[in-house]
């Protein structure tokens, strides 16, 4: 199979257009056409059917593609991690482990970045990972590129870099009836609480960075993985959050939160950018990690 041929079908699946793959590729619409016609006849499928203005793939295109793209990949970044990475034409797909909060703070300024400075490049930032065994066979295998965390990978092999580190805040609804203008130590473990759980040492994000190891435990009203959810339930409830400042504050007008510091005190929260030996020195590589720096300095971490 010429790996150009797939290329091209990868490049029209993601664009639902032959002229816009073309322009993706640097080729001709006819080009692209004359591949497609070689693919289907390989495969006795005719890929794309048309819809209205436009194409639509066959359920053997979508099917063929989801078993392509992981080794498709691989071949692309093989190839192009020997040669100079120019990120003005470069058609590269880079794969983003995060967890959906730290998404809110890098993908839109990563979507700014990229669209300036590597307009054909491909940024996947959907990718999660719920245990450590997945995160670290995904990096050596490289099914993704880099993983945003709270925490490091400490084995032989993976690189760790600091990003950044959170403040946290305690966040209640305006209309709180019991707290206004101050939050004492006692009003904050006397009401309950809406716990913002991650995967931060198996344990909720406050109590893994408590300077405090004896914190009395708290009363849990709600649990959940998403501050956004947090914050919206804070906001219909009597229910305390403790959460980023950061998301706090984008969230505070929208929900009509008043946002207090802890009362006692607490380390930040750290979020690690981490990556594969293999990957040193792959130019592609570094331009993305750089990329992930350059757009969190855009980012106001109060």
């Amino acid at each position: 199979m010429d790996l150009n041929l797939l290329k091209t079908f990868d490049a029209v699946m993601k664009t639902q257009s032959v002229n816009e793959a073309a322009l993706a590729l640097n080729i001709t619409a006819p080009a692209v056409s004359h591949a497609l016609n070689r693919l289907r006849e390989q495969y006795q499928d005719p890929l794309f059917v048309r819809q209205g203005r436009g194409i639509v793939p066959t359920n053997f295109a979508v099917e063929l593609h989801a078993d392509i793209q992981e080794p498709l990949s691989l071949l692309i970044d093989g190839a192009e991690s020997r040669e100079t990475f120019d990120p003005m034409s470069s058609q590269r797909t880079f794969r983003v482990s995060s967890h959906k909060d730290i998404d809110l703070l890098l993908v839109p300024s990563l979507k700014r970045y990229k669209q300036k400075h590597a307009p054909h490049v491909s940024i996947q930032a959907d990718i999660e990972h719920l245990n450590e065994q997945d995160r670290q066979e995904d990096l050596r295998r490289r099914r993704v590129d880099v993983i945003l965390a709270t925490v490091p990978l400490k084995d032989h092999g993976y690189h760790n870099q600091l990003l950044l580190e959170q403040e946290l805040v305690v966040t209640v609804s305006k209309s709180h009836p019991r707290i206004q203008d101050v939050l004492t130590k006692e009003d904050f473990m006397r009401e309950s609480h809406l716990l913002w759980r991650t995967q931060r040492q198996n344990t909720n994000t406050l109590d893994s960075v408590a300077v405090d190891a004896n914190l009395p435990p708290r009363k849990i009203a709600y649990s959940t993985g998403s501050t956004v959810t947090a914050l919206m339930l804070a906001s219909e409830t009597d229910w305390l959050c403790v959460t980023s400042k950061w998301h706090a504050l984008k969230m505070a007008d929208k929900f009509d939160l008043n946002l207090f510091a802890l009362p006692f005190e607490t380390q930040k929260v750290p979020v690690y950018m981490t990556w594969h030996q293999s990957q040193k020195r792959d130019q592609g590589h570094q331009w993305l990690r750089s990329a992930i720096i350059a757009s969190l300095a855009e980012v106001d971490i109060a």
